[in-house]
């Protein structure tokens, strides 16, 4: 089984007619911060970047957090800033039994390029 791919324009029709469908922006907490789609949108990293160095390391409780908040049916649309590391997490969530998993490959650059609605965390 794999996910089924949407377009930015899918993933904004998705939020429309399923209020109940979650994109998880598997981004950095810092990157996510930075700017997000509009929409019922959480962050869950499947990388953290450490702080000093910038070296990447996998958040290995990335499963656990997704399981303790969202029924294996679930519609659940996972971006990112390029699509790699969304797909990573949809591969994980397909192995684990998730049985309504999109991606979106554009992710979030695709998302900006297409002009849809962004969010930005307030910064101090």
């Amino acid at each position: 089984m794999s996910a089924t791919v949407l377009t930015p324009q899918e993933v904004q029709q998705v939020f429309t007619t399923n209020p109940s469908a979650v994109y998880i922006d598997v981004r950095t907490v810092a990157e996510f911060a930075n700017g997000h789609p509009r929409g019922k949108v959480v962050n869950i990293p499947i990388l953290f970047r450490h702080p000093t160095t910038n070296d990447t390391y996998p958040n290995a409780s990335f499963l656990e957090v997704v399981q303790s908040l969202y029924a294996k049916e679930a519609a659940l649309i996972l971006g990112c800033a390029k699509g790699a590391r969304a797909q990573q997490a949809a591969e994980q969530l397909l192995q684990a039994g998730y049985t309504n998993v999109c991606v979106m490959p554009e992710s979030y650059e695709g998302w900006r390029a297409q002009q849809l609605p962004t969010l930005r965390a307030w910064v101090q």
